[in-house]
């Protein structure tokens, strides 16, 4: 890199630097707010809150990152251009194509720290610390010992399975029994949540019933609810969720749905909107620049700021939204992911187009 490159990609980067600093003070402070309402439960006490927040700042810095990048860059280059840097170099000869060379340099370094948090690091510390609060949750230890845990409910029995080290593939088993201890039905889920009235929300559920006239039913659905009186802090055991998966683990993952002719629609859609959560990072480190060439040149800190914020939290609402319309109306979850990219790409080469 140039000396130019180089005073541009320090400038930029200590830029976003500060911006992620206080975005993750905000989320952390909210998270600890959050977390202080299940303090005293079970084991659960303050420095397992502690540990847990701590181990989700990976996950945290992941989700603000293109934000953070955004605000970062243009607080970064619009000082430069309230100190009359940017006119400067422009008076000297260089281009803005040739400014923009050098913030994408900060864009890509920025773009391979979202690729590393999005690989592992944040996936895997996010799982251990789900399972950290898990255990501390329950009242039995012995509950949550070794790849298989068992619970018994009535005449109910539930199976969580597990990898040893906590973080693999899990899966729910059902064992239904009558009052003389006879098997009535199994039943099998892949993942399962709480909903609002807490009812269990089971994905790719299949079962088996057993009748007295010894017939066999078995049917299959894509979504069901069921009422089984147990903690949710359980489903903390086992439920696979494609946030706490590292990118090779879900791929992993999604290869086996499809290899059971199970619905992976919800895994793919989380795959590639990973993928373009990072590119995302260097398209907003891109976009800064024709703000600051255009309407923030002269703005103040705070305008460009709100800028950033609304831009950052925009694009946000606009991927959640697709993503969840795409689960909806069972649109290609390559579509849904990509679609909030491309349109923040076409808006930087309008931006550019209408500066130059």
């Amino acid at each position: 890199m140039s000396l130019l490159d180089r005073y541009i990609v320090i400038t930029v980067l200590r830029g976003v630097a500060i911006a992620a600093a206080v975005l993750l003070a905000v989320g952390t402070l909210l998270e600890f707010m959050g977390q202080l309402s299940d303090v005293g439960t079970a084991k659960y006490e303050l420095p397992d809150v502690f540990a847990y927040i701590a181990l989700r700042l990976p996950r945290l810095l992941f989700q603000l990152l293109p934000a953070a990048t955004l605000i970062g860059a243009l607080f970064s280059l619009g000082n430069l251009a309230v100190h009359r840097e940017l006119v400067v170099m422009a008076t000297s000869g260089i281009s803005r194509l040739r400014l923009l060379r050098s913030v994408s340099i900060a864009g890509f370094i920025l773009l391979l720290i979202m690729a590393g948090l999005g690989e592992s690091i944040a996936p895997n510390m996010g799982a251990y610390a789900r399972e950290l609060r898990a255990v501390a949750m329950l009242e039995s230890e012995e509950a949550v010992d070794g790849p298989s845990t068992w619970l018994k409910n009535g005449n109910r029995i539930v199976n969580f399975q597990r990898e040893a080290d906590g973080l693999g593939f899990g899966g729910v088993y059902l064992f239904e029994l009558d009052d003389e201890q006879g098997l009535l039905q199994i039943a099998h889920a892949d993942t399962a949540d709480i909903d609002e009235n807490n009812r269990w929300v089971l994905s790719n559920y299949s079962e088996t019933l057993f009748s007295d006239s010894n017939e066999v039913q078995a049917r299959k659905d894509q979504v069901t609810l069921m009422d089984f009186g147990l903690s949710p802090e359980l489903l903390d055991l086992s439920v696979v969720r494609h946030d706490l998966l590292d990118t090779a683990s879900l791929e992993r993952y999604i290869g086996y749905l499809d290899a059971n002719q199970l619905d992976s629609t919800q895994h793919l859609t989380a795959y590639w909107t990973r993928m373009a959560d990072i590119v995302s990072v260097f398209l907003m480190s891109m976009l800064a620049l024709p703000f600051v060439f255009g309407g923030l040149r002269s703005a103040g800190t705070g305008t460009r700021l709100l800028v950033g914020l609304l831009v950052g939290l925009g694009y946000y609402v606009m991927s959640q939204t697709f993503v969840n319309s795409g689960q909806v109306f069972e649109l290609n979850p390559f579509f849904v992911a990509w679609l909030p990219s491309m349109m923040l790409l076409f808006l930087i080469m309008i931006a550019f187009f209408r500066i130059r």
